[in-house]
């Protein structure tokens, strides 16, 4: 639970001010220097004076002391309201001195939910505003935007409070999410840049559970963001939260939408699927959803929505000319709009690229170590409906150096003997492109070589090291068989369910001979296809921007009968269409993540324009980084269709699509215990009159305050004294 400061402590602003309370007995010495002396003259009428004097003198004494007590106390509000008392139940600030106040604005994607015509986040700018047109001169403004990553507006304290309100009027929502630790540790760094010793924090957020939500969902185990509430506590601000948001909210929302196969040419066949989830308390019935390609409307498909549950809508496309293609699925707008729309850009290439890098380079037929795989994938049977969607090119390894690997798509290693330094960096450049690396085993491999150079203790190309040849090729006396895993990897999918003898076509492949691949623990790599004494026969693994295949077998049919066998066209080609989809995946981002692409060196320095979702444009340049030209892009804070158009040398055009994080499309929020409870440590008041904010934000600087309050009595003791001294007088005048 959140930790108050004590109830009803009273402290004092300008406490030297109540020494003056000793004035407070001034109307005292006056009432006591004004006393009359009176001298004692008997004559005849004194003894009816006497009586009255008696009969009335315990009311005069009464009305005196009456009059006497006001005046004094009059005296004491005047020096207590002047001292600005206050209670410290509402916090460490102490009204009336110099505050510097961090207004933190929730700008994730959440806060476009629509209430009445306006959004959470236009409610949080208007209070937000209020704040600062609330402020005493003298106080001091700064403005962060809680986001992923968050962004200071405004860092250094600053007194221009127009100023303030000007940036506050003119910032723009965002339709990413929330990192909470970078959240507080930027509100922490614009606390410790501030010499004013009072603090003040006030957070304007629909409290989603989402945006509150340490990274590894338990702040206790968040050392940053433990680090950052504890130098936050230890400044002693006033933490307030202003809860925007709407317990029991629905929504519905499109959290996810892909293309298979994942490399796309023309005349293929895609299968584009979106998921449709329902996050609100109750079913939705007929919900349209539709997809449209480059802006022109596709088919549509009507589903029903259960509670929380992903609903898959399936479409299949053709793409009939190469070209990067924007695809959404959008459905119905409903109060939360920026998730009711979901792109992807669909790389339409001419054809797969790819080189194959032969260590036995021989030019009878089926004598080299390529032939078998070249003709699985490129099996020369093209026509005009349906083009061969493989450009096959076969090199010996003598020339690999000499090749531009950045026109290629995918990049075979075929029983090459071994690899210089300098073909190992062009290696990887050609993956920090999102090129393709397939690397297979053979009589020539040197182990050493490879292990040294390629895997370099799994820092390197390679995501396994190679160890000794299980089994003899030469004796063929003893055969492993593949284990296909349950065919969860993508380059086995043709044989998902299929009858038994198209499976065996696989699984009874005879296998006399291959490398022992050890994969280093905490790896990401992971085993596609394996022998059935469990070593691993193809492994996979992301390496920079792309992907890696290890084979542990050669290509050809000198340790295994498999490349003359039917199964293995099927998977080779998957095999390097999984390789080659590096360079698509990166075509679609998260919002607020930055868009990194990577050209060949020549293309440092060309001008890059950027067309963001709502059009205008920004300049940018690429910028030499080792053997390459680097793009770097930040400014993703939208979601949409971004284009860009590279000029000379290379003069190409691209797109790319940034979507929001599906998490912030769960309407689920905070209430006191649950904020308390993910940031332990943290003491805040929390508002949650969401109705009338505006108001009550005017009031958060003078919470506590009881000066005002006093002046008030002091208006009112003057009109009660003057009543009183007119009322006794008049009586005793009787």
């Amino acid at each position: 639970m959140p930790t108050f400061a004590p109830l009803l402590a009273l402290g004092f602003a300008n406490a030297g001010l109540l020494y003056g309370l000793a004035a407070a007995s001034i109307p005292i010495l006056i009432h006591l220097l004004n006393r009359r002396k009176r001298r004692e003259v008997r004559w005849a009428a004194m003894r009816f004076l006497t009586a009255a004097l008696a009969k009335n003198q315990r009311r005069i004494r009464i009305e005196q002391w009456l009059l006497l007590a006001l005046r004094c106390l009059l005296v004491a509000l005047v020096v207590g309201a002047m001292a600005k008392p206050f209670l410290e139940t509402f916090g460490n600030v102490i009204p009336g001195r110099r505050t510097h106040r961090v207004i933190v604005m929730d700008a994730s994607m959440s806060m476009a939910a629509r209430a009445g015509g306006t959004t959470r986040f236009d409610q949080a700018k208007a209070v937000a505003a209020q704040l600062v047109k609330d402020s005493r001169r003298g106080d001091a403004i700064s403005l962060v935007l809680m986001g992923d990553p968050p962004r200071v507006v405004v860092g250094d304290p600053s007194p221009n409070l127009d100023e303030v309100r000007k940036e506050v009027g003119e910032l723009t929502q965002g339709q990413g999410g929330v990192d909470l630790a970078a959240t507080f540790e930027a509100v922490e760094r614009v606390l410790e840049a501030s010499t004013i010793s009072q603090k003040e924090l006030v957070f304007l957020s629909d409290l989603q559970s989402t945006s509150w939500r340490p990274r590894n969902g338990d702040a206790g185990g968040d050392e940053g963001l433990k680090r950052a509430i504890a130098k936050i506590e230890a400044r002693r601000p006033r933490s307030t939260v202003i809860d925007l948001g709407k317990a029991g909210a629905g929504n519905r929302a499109v959290v996810g939408l892909s293309a298979s196969p994942p490399v796309v040419t023309p005349g293929t066949t895609v299968v584009v699927t979106a998921l449709v989830r329902n996050f609100g308390p109750s079913p939705f019935q007929g919900v349209r959803v539709r997809l449209t390609t480059d802006g022109r409307v596709g088919p549509e498909q009507v589903v029903d929505l259960p509670v929380g549950e992903d609903v898959p809508v399936v479409f299949n496309q053709q793409f009939p000319a190469p070209g990067d293609r924007v695809v959404e699925a959008s459905i119905d707008e409903d109060s939360l709009p920026p998730d009711d729309r979901r792109l992807l850009v669909a790389t339409v290439r001419e054809a797969v690229r790819v080189l194959l890098v032969d260590g036995d380079f021989k030019t009878e037929a089926f004598q080299a170590e390529t032939d078998f795989l070249a003709q699985a994938l490129a099996p020369g049977e093209e026509s005009g409906d349906q083009p061969d969607p493989m450009r096959v090119e076969v090199v010996p390894e003598s020339q690999l150096a000499r090749r531009d690997l950045g026109a290629y798509d995918v990049v075979g290693l075929c029983n090459v003997a071994q690899f210089s330094p300098v073909e190992v960096k062009a290696l990887e450049d050609f993956l920090e492109q999102g090129g393709g690396v397939v690397v297979f085993g053979g009589d020539q491999v040197s182990a050493e070589n490879y292990n040294r150079l390629l895997f370099a203790d799994g820092k390197g190309v390679l995501p396994a090291s190679i160890g000794e040849t299980v089994g003899d090729a030469a004796k063929k006396e003893a055969a492993f068989r593949f284990n296909p895993l349950g065919f969860r990897h993508p380059i086995l999918a043709a044989f998902r369910n299929q009858a038994d003898p198209v499976v065996a076509g696989l699984t009874q492949t005879q296998v006399w001979s291959y490398h022992k691949l050890t994969i280093p623990k905490d790896s990401t790599a992971q085993v596609a296809l394996a022998f059935d004494d469990g070593d691993p026969a193809v492994i996979e693994a992301p390496r920079r921007r792309g992907k890696v295949f290890q084979v542990a077998l050669p290509a050809d049919i000198g340790w295994s009968n498999w490349p003359a066998h039917r199964s293995y066209p099927p998977v080779m080609h998957d095999l390097v269409m999984e390789a080659a989809s590096g360079r698509q995946a990166e075509r679609t981002i998260r919002v607020g993540r930055p868009f990194d692409q990577s050209f060949p060196a020549a293309a440092a320095g060309a001008p890059v324009t950027i067309i963001p979702p709502g059009g205008g444009g920004v300049a940018v340049k690429l910028k030499a980084e080792g053997g390459l030209a680097r793009l770097h892009y930040e400014q993703t804070d939208a979601a949409g269709a971004y284009q860009v158009k590279l000029g000379p040398p290379v003069a190409t055009e691209l797109a790319f699509a940034a979507n929001p994080d599906p998490a912030e499309s769960d309407p689920a929020k905070l209430e006191r215990a649950g904020l308390a409870e993910r940031l332990p440590g943290w003491k805040f008041v929390l508002l949650d009159d969401g109705r009338e904010l505006a108001r009550s934000a005017a009031s958060v600087g003078r919470r506590g305050e009881l000066h005002r309050p006093l002046l008030f009595g002091v208006l009112a003791l003057l009109m009660l004294e003057s009543f009183a001294a007119w009322r006794f007088g008049r009586a005793g005048s009787r």
